[in-house]
């Protein structure tokens, strides 16, 4: 409020001393004159304030980027190592927002680090069937991450084939899903000729 009233203070000052420069010395200023110029004033600072926000947002990624989200205190705890305390406040915030993806994510990494793959792939694919919570970049890295989990740490090619055949569903006709089909026939013809040397 005080940051308010001085803005109103210094435009009120420019104004008055704008209206004497070009006005000259002789003539007076109505007090309507000035409450109307003031408020002009007004709108352009703040105007020009709000301008100012939406540019930043924009060079910086968007609206949201710098606000904190209901899961920002676990995932501080998660970054700085601390993965009981994280988890905790990511679990209790999971119960709260069952669909917060930046939830789901720190749960994800946090399975992941402690070689939980099974419910890594649970919390990942809880992201998975949220579509709009997430670019398509992230959703095609996210689906080979999948994939390279169920092939390299649990040996497991049917899931991974299902993680990437996603992407093939997702995005018919694009390279993501070319990509992805092109990996399952390589998975699929690895696991062919496994199978085969074994028998």
């Amino acid at each position: 409020m005080a940051a308010i009233l001085i803005e109103l203070l210094a435009v009120l000052i420019i104004v008055c001393s704008l209206h004497i420069l070009v006005s000259g010395f002789e003539l007076t200023i109505s007090p309507v004159e000035i409450v109307a110029w003031a408020v002009g004033g007004l709108f352009a600072v703040f105007g020009s304030r709000f301008l100012v926000n939406k540019i930043a947002e924009s060079w910086t990624g968007g609206p949201g980027r710098h606000k904190r989200g209901p899961a920002a205190e676990g995932l501080d705890r998660l970054r700085k190592g601390d993965l009981r305390g994280g988890e905790l406040l990511l679990r209790r915030c999971l119960e709260r927002h069952p669909a917060d993806t930046e939830t789901l994510r720190g749960l994800a990494e946090i399975a992941f680090r402690r070689d939980d793959f099974e419910q890594y792939l649970h919390y990942t694919s809880r992201m998975l069937g949220q579509p709009d919570e997430l670019r398509r970049s992230d959703r095609v890295a996210l689906c080979h991450r999948q994939a390279d989990v169920c092939l390299e740490r649990l040996n497991d090619p049917q899931r991974a084939v299902e993680a990437l055949a996603r992407l093939e569903v997702d995005y018919p006709g694009t390279t993501d899903a070319l990509r992805a089909r092109q990996r399952i026939e390589r998975i699929l013809s690895t696991s062919t000729t496994k199978a085969d040397r074994d028998v």
